[in-house]
């Protein structure tokens, strides 16, 4: 492989890989809602499945799946599996009385904070 080619994957991913995402996001609800340490393996998660899936694109098994009907029919069949099994075991979690992570109250301030809906403090934006 010629090096300039793989220079130019750098030079068109490394823009991509530093704007902020959905990842970026979840480290920060984590950090607000919880604690850093729970921001912390929420980041060490979101790397880990990139690095699975860059693993995975790089050894070929992304254009496997593209090329076959029937791998891209198992990879839709263990992701809906594990799609059921997270809302199972979240239900299950929700009737034992444990609170889900999205209604912890947050510590944000703003206009649209709970905090202030009420209060007559909220103006509509122009």
């Amino acid at each position: 492989m010629q090096w300039y080619l793989v220079l130019g994957f750098v030079a068109a991913v490394t823009p991509l890989t530093l704007i902020p995402g959905t990842s970026f996001t979840l480290v920060t609800q984590q950090v607000i809602t919880s604690s850093r340490s729970d921001g912390a393996r929420a980041a060490l998660g979101s790397a880990c499945g990139l690095l699975v899936h860059a693993t995975f694109a790089a050894v070929g098994l992304s254009a496997l799946v593209m090329s076959s009907a029937r791998a891209l029919t198992v990879v839709k069949l263990v992701g809906g599996i594990y799609l059921i099994w997270l809302g199972v075991t979240t239900w299950r979690s929700a009737r034992r009385g444990a609170e889900p992570a999205t209604r912890r109250r947050s510590t944000i301030s703003g206009p649209s904070s709970p905090s202030n809906r009420d209060s007559g403090s909220a103006r509509a934006p122009c």
